[in-house]
């Protein structure tokens, strides 16, 4: 029997981060690092990507910064290469990449629709693609899709795209575990709730407009009575990762602090 601490150390793997160069991604992929692991990051702007790197460097792992934006197929294409050439294989995919925006969906144009979902749930398809092709010839690999909240109660704020870019990623979570199962492959969906880092990064500053018009509301409906942190998303990324969920997949975890099952919602 494993001693249950080395269930969640990561030592020899190699993981990929995308939008790993700030907010959650960049949590990950310190996560990862920290509990042993390789970690190649990418994202669209390279002084973040840079920035990020530096910090990563103190974790003693071999890690590279990769520019990338996942609405491109060339782009995705060539970051799975990259990721090969220079390691050789690939143990763990954390597709965090995405974009947000409020717009009433009576003023939703088609172009800003179909620009959100290229980027959300085809940018994040085409990753599993390209890295599940990796993780097929190795026969395993963990892969962590990043649908949210939104994806589980709805909001009269004109989310109403990005909710359906976040359930359609727990559809193709789900449809990946199954079909890949067979070849040792994990696909697991977190879904974070409202936290100090990423997106809603303004959580933080109590005098920031947005948490003027919503931040002491959402906080009184989350039981745990705190918005999540970087170590929330460390903790999680591990755990989905690492053979301490090796009889996992197909899984929802929602990390939210109980919003999402608050009956006050």
């Amino acid at each position: 029997m494993t001693n249950a601490m080395d269930l969640f150390k990561l030592d020899g793997k190699v993981a990929l981060v995308t939008g790993g160069s700030r907010g959650l991604g960049l949590a990950a992929a310190e996560g990862l690092a920290e509990a042993g692991a390789d970690v190649a990051i990418c994202g669209r702007d390279q002084g973040s990507l840079d920035a990020a790197l530096k910090g990563l460097a103190s974790t003693g792992k071999n890690c590279i910064a990769i520019q990338c934006d996942i609405s491109s197929e060339d782009d995705v294409v060539q970051m799975a290469s990259r990721v090969k050439d220079h390691y050789g294989r690939c143990d763990v995919l954390v597709n965090n990449a995405g974009t947000s925006a409020i717009v009433p969906s009576a003023q939703m144009t088609a172009d800003a629709w179909n620009a959100m979902m290229a980027t959300n749930l085809t940018g994040t398809f085409m990753c599993c693609r390209e890295i599940g092709k990796l993780m097929i010839e190795q026969g395993s690999g963990s892969i962590i899709n990043l649908s949210s909240e939104n994806g589980q109660v709805g909001f009269s704020w004109g989310m109403t795209a990005y909710a359906t870019t976040k359930i359609g990623i727990i559809g193709l979570t789900r449809s990946l575990a199954v079909e890949w199962g067979q070849h040792g492959i994990r696909v697991n969906a977190l879904l974070p709730g409202n936290t100090e880092v990423g997106m809603m990064e303004s959580m933080k500053d109590k005098e920031s407009p947005f948490y003027k018009l919503a931040g002491e509301a959402l906080l009184n409906l989350i039981p745990l009575n705190n918005f999540g942190t970087a170590d929330d998303m460390k903790g999680v990324t591990v755990f989905l990762a690492s053979d301490a969920s090796r009889y996992v997949t197909g899984v929802k975890l929602v990390f939210d602090g109980g919003f999402t099952i608050n009956a006050g919602v």
